[in-house]
């Protein structure tokens, strides 16, 4: 059965409920039975004065009907002022009476006052017969009824005197049952006591492993998912709504991830082709560059051709043998000269075939210094940069790094044309290699028109551009910074400011590592 987190909350409530009922139901019985009993003690405390007032209106009745005897002996009348106690004691015994009566509806064992109730029957027996024989006094005049009322007084008065003892048994009783009770509800407390822990640690437990350890999960797991881990996977242990709300939040993750591969392809392949593009658009700058170049020697190769063919002609005309040694040095000479422009144009031609092709697309660990060389070849013969300088310097020989060789080509091209284009006539640009044994560290700093800081912030991005010469699609060192990061490397720019040069500094890894580079945390440094 697959419970949801609305049973197990109701659940949870219920034991909450019964934990709270167990509690009450406890605490109400003790205080009921302790108003029980107060209650109790109050009307056995008004019993006490009216039982004492009964013995005392029989004592006066003894001694009233002892004056009686004495003034019926001497001839005196106190009939009315016997009649007069009998009433004072009649009364007492009512109200007493009343008292006991009201003490029955308490359910306690003080309460029990059928003992006393029996006796006051007996006492108002007692005192009918007093009443009747005090109301026949035909009889008293035969001396017979004095003496049985004297003796009726002696029975009544003896039964007043067992009230006092009646009352002090039921205390007795009182005291056991009241020690007993107590001690079971004691132990009931601690029983209660007990079940209500134990619950409250079920009820704990339970809101723990339901709700509070699938609600942290859920919550750590979202904020891992949320620092970029998205091959995190949340699991909650149960089968209910939080279950499913992880596994929501799983396929979101992995949706998300599909997304975001998908698009870090869709970006490598569009960096691809702009690398390619500016390639195209470099081996087109430098072809308009290397093509005046290339005109010079064509040209001297033409000259000496001609010459070599007036020569050839003057010759064939002429027989006088001195004159042949000295043909044939010129005629060697022009033949030397054609064939070391001829091949200058060979060379020119085939680095710039070579920058253009892409090729294997695998780093492998290279010397840096010839990628360099070969680069500053190329920028040699463009015309526009023939006044500016670009001095190389190297360390040591022996520097290499793992790197792509036509993509370096490229950001070491971007770097110093870069360089020279910020440089008024006569300017100078330095190229120094260096590294140490993790990594391969490539200068490159000039003395041209510098930057801002607006500028250096915006430097890497795609489509910035601040060429003085208004020219360039502002993607040469964003694709710059693709490459390095590709890479495994950084670049840094700096600049003093505007009018103080600038300086560039590329570093590589000397040893393999995971090409699979961070580019968007790249991005987001280089916008901070």
């Amino acid at each position: 059965m697959k419970w949801t987190i609305r049973n197990k909350v109701i659940i949870c409530l219920g034991l909450l409920m019964t934990i709270i009922g167990i509690l009450a139901f406890s605490g109400f019985q003790g205080v009921y039975s302790y108003r029980r009993l107060a209650r109790s003690i109050s009307q056995r405390a008004e019993e006490i004065p009216l039982a004492d007032n009964v013995r005392s209106h029989a004592q006066n009745l003894q001694r009233t009907l002892e004056t009686y005897q004495a003034g019926h002996a001497a001839g005196t009348d106190t009939t009315e002022q016997l009649l007069n106690h009998l009433e004072l004691l009649s009364q007492s015994i009512d109200d007493y009476e009343t008292v006991l009566n009201e003490a029955e509806n308490i359910d306690l064992s003080i309460n029990d006052t059928k003992r006393e109730l029996q006796i006051v029957h007996e006492i108002r027996l007692e005192l009918a017969t007093i009443r009747k024989l005090l109301a026949a006094p035909q009889s008293l005049e035969a001396g017979q009824s004095l003496d049985s009322i004297l003796s009726s007084m002696e029975v009544l008065t003896q039964k007043t005197e067992l009230i006092p003892q009646a009352f002090q048994q039921r205390m007795g009783t009182f005291v056991d049952d009241v020690r007993l009770e107590y001690r079971t509800w004691i132990i009931v407390t601690w029983i209660t006591t007990i079940t209500v822990t134990g619950l409250l640690i079920q009820l704990i437990k339970l809101s723990h492993a339901w709700i509070l350890k699938p609600f942290n999960k859920l919550i750590s797991g979202s904020r891992r998912v949320a620092q970029g881990d998205l091959e995190f996977q949340i699991t909650t242990d149960t089968d209910d709504d939080m279950a499913e709300l992880a596994a929501a939040m799983n396929d979101m993750t992995r949706n998300f991830r599909l997304i975001r591969n998908d698009l870090d392809e869709q970006v490598q392949i569009r960096t691809k082709e702009a690398i390619r593009s500016e390639q195209l658009a470099s081996v087109g700058f430098l072809a308009a560059g290397v093509s005046h170049e290339i005109n010079n020697p064509l040209a001297s190769i033409a000259m000496c051709a001609e010459s070599l063919e007036s020569r050839i002609a003057e010759w064939a005309g002429e027989t006088a043998p001195e004159d042949e040694s000295g043909n044939f040095e010129v005629i060697l000479k022009y033949l030397k000269r054609i064939q070391h422009e001829a091949f200058r144009c060979k060379g020119i031609t085939e680095r710039l075939l070579d920058f253009s092709r892409v090729g294997d697309t695998q780093r492998q660990q290279i010397p840096i210094q010839p990628i360099i060389q070969d680069t500053l070849e190329l920028i040699k013969h463009v015309g526009k940069y023939k006044d500016k300088i670009v001095e190389f310097e190297c360390e040591r020989g022996d520097i290499v790094a793992v790197v792509h060789t036509q993509e370096i080509k490229q950001v070491m091209l971007n770097l110093i044309t870069n360089a020279l284009d910020s440089l008024d006539d006569a300017g100078v640009v330095t190229v120094r290699l260096g590294g140490d044994a993790s990594e391969c560290r490539i200068t490159i700093t000039d003395n041209g028109c510098g930057m801002t800081p607006e500028v250096l912030q915006q430097l890497f991005q795609p489509f910035f551009t601040r060429r003085r010469d208004g020219r360039g699609t502002g993607l040469g060192l964003s694709i710059t910074y693709r490459i390095i990061s590709e890479h495994g490397g950084t670049i840094t720019a700096t600049s003093a400011g505007p009018g103080q040069g600038s300086q560039f500094v590329v570093t590589l890894p000397v040893h393999q590592v995971n090409q699979e580079n961070d580019f968007h945390d790249g991005q987001q440094n280089q916008v901070a």
